[in-house]
């Protein structure tokens, strides 16, 4: 790619009320560290019924490629479980915690609507080439703490409720407060955009963390 992410003057912004954009917040280091990591559990729960899949919405499969930790994202109906078929879904890495608690430490600054989280459950998604994600709302949980969103890899267009910005590899976003239930959605990856130190070659990885219950 022509500019890292470093390399580009990007302040840290408030989009709407309640979403705020941290550009940059993972080192290289960070990014290369949580890409192995997902891998190692995708690994280690392949070719069980919680592996890393393509969920079925409807009558359409997704692009992206999902595994869930913590809580599993059912469909067909939309559901949150803990047990799919015998199968235990995969425990929230301890990390993840320490990394929200930073990332929302951050954004209060630019907006104290936004309130502490708990990670209870988390998604990673796989992007290849050509795969986006329509505008939807999470809605399964039912706490409103904040969603916190980490992106790496090539860059990609994030939507919510009017609003664009592009996120690039080591970008933190978080929505909550009155956004926490925003419709939002992402682009397809941009190619050859993403750097080389975090190992994805093609395609984004993006992590989010949520709450279910309340506290």
């Amino acid at each position: 790619m022509l500019f890292d992410a470093t390399d580009l003057p990007r302040p840290p912004s408030r989009l709407a009320e309640g979403v705020v954009h941290l550009p940059s917040f993972l080192s290289p280091d960070t990014q290369a560290q949580l890409v192995e990591q997902a891998r190692s559990i995708a690994r280690g729960v392949a070719g069980t019924p919680v592996a890393m899949r393509r969920p079925q919405v409807g009558q359409h499969q997704m692009k992206a490629y999902l595994m869930s930790l913590g809580w599993f994202w059912a469909t067909n109906p939309y559901r949150l479980t803990q047990n799919v078929d015998g199968a235990q879904v995969p425990p929230i890495p301890e990390n993840y915690q320490a990394i929200a608690d930073a990332v929302i430490a951050e954004a209060r600054k630019l907006d104290p609507v936004l309130t502490p989280m708990t990670v209870e459950t988390a998604l990673v998604n796989f992007y290849p080439p050509g795969a986006g994600m329509g505008d939807h709302v999470d809605a399964q949980e039912e706490a409103e703490n904040p969603v916190v969103s980490l992106s790496i890899g090539e860059e990609t267009t994030f939507r919510i409720e009017g609003h664009k910005v592009v996120l690039m590899s080591g970008d933190a976003l978080v929505f909550g407060g009155p956004a926490r239930r925003a419709k939002h959605g992402v682009s397809a990856p941009r190619p050859g955009t993403g750097p080389e130190h975090t190992g994805v070659a093609e395609g984004r990885i993006n992590i989010t963390m949520r709450q279910v219950y309340p506290s």
